[in-house]
C-alpha cells in the first residue's frame, strides 16, 4: 500500500512538473512574440502605413458585384468591371472609379410599393478600406480613447504568421462605432486583413448611417452591418485586394402591418494589381449620386463574367 501511494504521489508530482514546464514555455513564447501590448501594436502598424503600403497612387482593375435580396429572394444583381485610381494612403484624396463594363438585372417586388437601390456601390466598397480613412472613426494616435484591444491566438494564412487582435468599442464611447478582429503580419507589421462590424444593434436611429431617405409610413430597423477587407503583398508592398460588406435590415409598413427583411451584399476584388494601358474616362467616372441599377440596362450572359466571379470567390478566401 505504501509503495502504491508513493507511486501515485510521484506520478502527481511528475504531472505537476510537466504542467509547470508547459506553462513556463508558453509564457516565455508569448512574451517573446508579443513585443508590444495589443493597442501599441495596432498603433505601430498604423504608423508604418507609408512604408508598407507606399506613398504614391496605384492604378488597378477590379470586379465588383452587388446583390439585394428581399426575404431571401434576389431582386437586384449588378456586376461591373472597374478601372480604379487608388490614391496614396498618405493623402486624403478620394479614390477615382470608372466603369469599363456593366451588367445587371432587377426584379423588384411590386407589392412592396418601393424599390431599394444601392447608391455609390463601388465607391463605398473602396471606402471600407480602414487604412485609407480614419481608423474606424478614430485618429490613429487616439484609438485607445474609443477602443479596447487584446491579443487572440495567432494564426498562419498563406504561410504568413499573423498576430490577431480583438477590438471593441469602449462602453464610455457614446458614438456608434465598431468591433472586430485585426490580422497583422508578424514580419512587416502590416495589416493584412480586418473583419469588423458596426455596433448598431438595439439602436433605433442607426438606419440613418445607411439610408438617404425612407419610405413614408415605414420604419427601418438595422439588424447587422459586417465588413471584411483583405490586403495583398506584392514586391515588398501591400495593396488593397478585396472587400465585402453585408447589411441586414427590416422595413415595416405601419399601415399594412407588413414586415420585410432585406440583405445588401457587395464584393470587390482586384483583378489586376498594376493595370496596363490604364485610362480613366471622365464620362464613366462614378459619382456619389450614381447607382448601378440605373446604369445597367441589360444582363450580358458572356462566359467572361463567370471567370470574374471565380476571381471574386478566390479573393474572398
Amino acid at each position: 500500500m505504501k509503495l502504491k501511494k508513493t507511486h501515485i504521489m510521484k506520478t502527481k508530482n511528475l504531472i505537476l512538473l510537466f504542467t509547470a514546464i508547459f506553462l513556463s514555455i508558453t509564457a516565455i513564447a508569448k512574451d517573446k512574440n508579443q513585443k508590444y501590448d495589443a493597442a501599441t501594436l495596432v498603433k505601430k502598424s498604423l504608423s508604418l502605413i507609408g512604408k508598407n503600403y507606399g506613398d504614391s497612387p496605384n492604378y488597378m482593375n477590379a470586379f465588383y458585384k452587388e446583390k439585394i435580396q428581399q426575404n431571401n429572394s434576389c431582386i437586384t444583381t449588378n456586376e461591373a468591371l472597374l478601372n480604379i485610381q487608388k490614391s496614396s494612403y498618405l493623402t486624403s484624396k478620394p479614390d477615382l472609379t470608372a466603369i469599363a463594363q456593366i451588367r445587371g438585372k432587377c426584379n423588384p417586388n411590386e407589392n412592396s410599393g418601393f424599390i431599394v437601390k444601392l447608391q455609390r456601390g463601388p465607391i463605398t466598397a473602396l471606402e471600407v478600406d480602414i487604412l485609407k480613412n480614419p481608423f474606424l472613426g478614430s485618429f490613429p494616435h487616439e484609438i485607445e480613447k474609443s477602443y479596447s484591444f487584446e491579443y487572440s491566438q495567432p494564426i498562419t494564412i498563406n504561410n504568413r504568421e499573423l498576430y490577431v487582435i480583438i477590438f471593441n468599442q469602449k462602453p464610455s464611447e457614446e458614438r456608434t462605432l465598431y468591433r472586430g478582429k485585426i490580422f497583422i503580419d508578424k514580419s512587416s507589421l502590416a495589416i493584412s486583413k480586418i473583419e469588423y462590424s458596426m455596433n448598431i444593434e438595439n439602436k433605433y436611429y442607426s438606419y440613418a448611417h445607411f439610408f438617404k431617405t425612407k419610405p413614408k409610413g415605414h420604419d427601418i430597423k438595422m439588424i447587422s452591418a459586417n465588413y471584411i477587407v483583405i490586403y495583398k503583398e506584392y514586391e515588398g508592398k501591400w495593396y488593397f485586394n478585396y472587400s465585402t460588406s453585408d447589411l441586414n435590415f427590416n422595413i415595416t409598413n405601419r399601415e399594412e402591418c407588413t414586415n420585410n427583411t432585406y440583405n445588401i451584399n457587395t464584393q470587390i476584388a482586384v483583378t489586376n494589381l498594376v493595370a496596363e494601358n490604364f485610362t480613366i474616362d471622365k464620362s464613366n467616372l462614378l459619382k456619389n449620386s450614381d447607382n448601378l441599377t440605373d446604369k445597367a440596362k441589360e444582363y450580358n450572359t458572356n462566359s467572361e463574367w463567370d471567370i470574374y466571379n471565380l476571381i471574386l470567390l478566390t479573393a474572398a478566401n
